[in-house]
């Protein structure tokens, strides 16, 4: 009896220490793999849990309310600025401020005296208003201030009729220089339509002459004198072999000596 009993004692020290080891295997088995308690099944190569572990979702952040939207007071309607009453045309100023215009019968009349197609392109030069219509087509594309010879003082721009000749440019004559210079004809010397004449200052600037008498009395030595401006757009347009008339000076415009 006692011998069975020690049996027993010993089987139950046995059952006690194989639960020992097992827990001992369980703790150094490694994460993600478990091994369940003594009572239950062990897992080896799956992870301990049924499945992923679910992130818990931050709480979403408080929206913080925008400011209530003014409302906008009504605008002011504000009144269109007043509508600008146009100058009076001063008789001086050019008949280009007016888009392409039909030419004055007289001009249109001139053309025809001289053969010239009135539809089609040309110059007139009016000595007595001291002013060189051109005309694109039949309409006007530029009325320019001139100054023609100054009778008083002894220079003439003859009448004449013809076509514009070569650009001469630049050139020098009597102290002075102009530019854009096309050639007209022979008269005692060429007569060309050019700039203004100017000399040049000591930092080489223009001293233009005679802008002032441009489109009020008769100041050159015959030439057909025109502002610098006019003179560059008139380059630029290609007068060449264009008709022109020069109607010829009665003291429409003249000055006293």
């Amino acid at each position: 009896m006692k011998r069975l009993g020690r049996l027993m004692l010993i089987a139950l020290l046995a059952l006690l220490l194989s639960a020992g080891v097992w827990q001992g295997l369980s703790l150094l088995s490694g994460a993600g793999q478990a091994l369940a308690p003594v009572t239950g099944q062990y897992y080896i190569g799956a992870s301990w849990m049924s499945s992923a572990p679910t992130p818990i979702p931050a709480a979403p952040p408080t929206a913080t309310p925008a400011p209530p939207t003014a409302t906008p007071a009504p605008a002011t309607a504000t009144p269109p600025p007043p509508t600008a009453t146009p100058a009076p045309v001063d008789a001086a100023s050019d008949a280009s401020s007016q888009p392409n215009p039909t030419p004055d019968p007289y001009l249109v009349e001139v053309a025809r005296a001289h053969g010239i197609d009135p539809a089609g392109d040309y110059v007139i030069v009016n000595q007595n208003a001291q002013r060189m219509t051109i005309v694109e087509q039949g309409r006007v594309l530029r009325t320019m201030r001139i100054s023609t010879g100054d009778p008083d003082r002894g220079w003439y721009t003859p009448a004449w009729a013809g076509r514009i000749g070569e650009y001469w440019g630049t050139f020098t004559a009597n102290g002075a220089s102009a530019d854009e210079a096309w050639y007209l004809f022979q008269a005692g010397g060429s007569i060309l339509i050019h700039s203004s004449p100017y000399t040049l200052a000591s930092d080489g600037s223009k001293l233009y002459q005679g802008l002032d008498e441009l489109g009020v009395f008769p100041a050159s030595r015959g030439c057909i004198r025109i502002s610098p401006d006019d003179a560059a757009w008139f380059s630029a347009w290609g007068p060449y072999g264009t008709p022109i008339v020069v109607l010829p000076w009665d003291g429409g415009a003249g000055r006293e000596g």
